[in-house]
């Protein structure tokens, strides 16, 4: 096998096919991890701000009646 040879083989070894593999995994549970926190924080913001509003409710009732 000759130099040309050795430049020309452009075929990747499995480790190389596993190394892209699980980098891809990896990124793709990263991006899904971060669609979940974000969605849940987002619903968490939304019970917040509703639990807000109850209580803000309730007191305005509560200081209708002396």
């Amino acid at each position: 096998m000759n130099e040309r040879d050795l430049i020309a083989d452009e075929s990747g070894g499995p480790l190389v096919e596993e190394s892209l593999l699980l980098g891809l995994a990896v990124v793709t549970v990263s991006i899904v991890i971060a669609v979940i926190l974000q969605a849940t924080g987002w619903a968490q913001d939304i019970i917040g701000s509703l639990l807000q509003l109850l209580e803000d409710s309730w007191s305005s009732f509560t200081s209708l009646f002396p």
